[in-house]
């Protein structure tokens, strides 16, 4: 069995630890958390060894791979260490909020020579698979531009997390439509930006953080797209984010529009059921659950993931050039 240790067990460290309990190949051996309520609720959870110290975690118990799922900006030091012992690692984006240390922690995995996954997860999710299947079986031709939307409610910064202030909507969502973008083109880089960003109505309720942010993305083919996200929908809406992708290429073009999940509630509150990823004979189905499978089968089986170092790096220097003019006002390189 690959035996895992979990860094952070929040919502999505839990998540992956149920994950793990279904994966013939793998199991959870240790979880570590910086939090102890939270540390001593995963050890009565889960049954296993618990550390508020990453460090004790790796030093004490024998583990072949890591799940990071920390916040933002608190991805380097897991990573570092686990490269310096050899043990695999999947960690959530964005890989990093810093170029600097994104080239360290990529250098770091290259020089170890270990299987490494972040966390772009919809890279696993059917309508985006899908959608990549016909970009490369050249259903719409070479992509001419990509218009994306990703929101999430008020709800996310305020209530969801509690480190808000500490990022942006840009480096919690862009990375999600950013990877999108680079995957489908795939092998076109981007090499400048323009953005703007708009602080209101979060910085108004304490929290020092971006409502919103836009963006123009040039590549290297000569082709252009546009990102847009924010923080601050209304609680009303239907689900707790809403994610629209247009492709539109020369031969034709592609929508994907996940917000509209099929299944409209009707009731007290007008909302759509969350389809993708709805449990099926006990097992999950959501994209972040096949990803991690796919990680403990790149380990099994001595494959390299594709969205590996290189492409958290990739994607770090490009929401961090978003993020630079939104400061400067001026074109950025990415």
């Amino acid at each position: 069995m690959i035996k895992f240790g979990i860094v952070g067990m929040g919502i999505r460290g839990s998540m992956f630890a149920d994950t793990l309990s279904q994966n013939p190949y793998a199991e959870l051996a240790a979880v570590s958390d910086a939090y102890e309520t939270t540390l001593n609720a995963s050890i009565e959870k889960y049954g296993v060894p618990g550390y508020l110290q990453v460090e004790d975690m790796l030093e004490s118990e024998a583990l072949d791979a890591i799940v990071i799922a920390t916040p933002d900006f608190l991805h380097k030091k897991p990573v570092m260490l686990a490269a310096r012992q050899g043990i695999h690692i999947m960690v959530e984006k964005p890989f990093s909020t810093s170029v600097e240390e994104a080239k360290e922690m990529y250098a770091a995995v290259e020089k170890a020579g270990i299987k490494c996954l972040v966390a772009f997860e919809n890279r696993w999710n059917s309508p985006f698979v899908a959608v990549k299947e016909a970009v490369r079986n050249g259903d719409i031709g070479h992509i001419l531009t990509i218009n994306t939307r990703l929101n999430d409610t008020i709800y996310v910064p305020t209530k969801m997390l509690k480190w808000a202030g500490e990022s942006t909507p840009g480096w919690f969502l862009f990375p999600h439509a950013t990877d999108i973008a680079l995957w489908l083109k795939s092998g076109v880089l981007p090499v400048s930006v323009y953005a703007v960003g708009t602080k209101k109505k979060l910085a108004g309720m304490g929290i020092d953080t971006y409502d919103s942010m836009q963006t123009i993305v040039s590549f290297d083919d000569g082709t252009h797209a546009t990102f847009t996200t924010s923080w601050v929908l209304p609680e009303s809406m239907p689900l707790i984010y809403d994610f629209k992708v247009e492709i539109i290429g020369e031969d034709g073009a592609l929508y994907v529009d996940l917000s509209d999940q099929m299944v409209r509630k009707g009731g007290s509150v007008y909302s759509h059921v969350h389809t993708l990823g709805t449990p099926i004979n006990g097992q999950y189905t959501a994209a972040p659950h096949y990803m991690l499978h796919s990680f403990v089968d790149h380990i099994r089986l001595d494959t390299m993931p594709e969205s590996g170092a290189a492409a958290g790096l990739l994607n770090t220097k490009l929401v961090h050039a978003i993020h630079r003019s939104v400061l400067s006002g001026q074109v950025e390189q990415v």
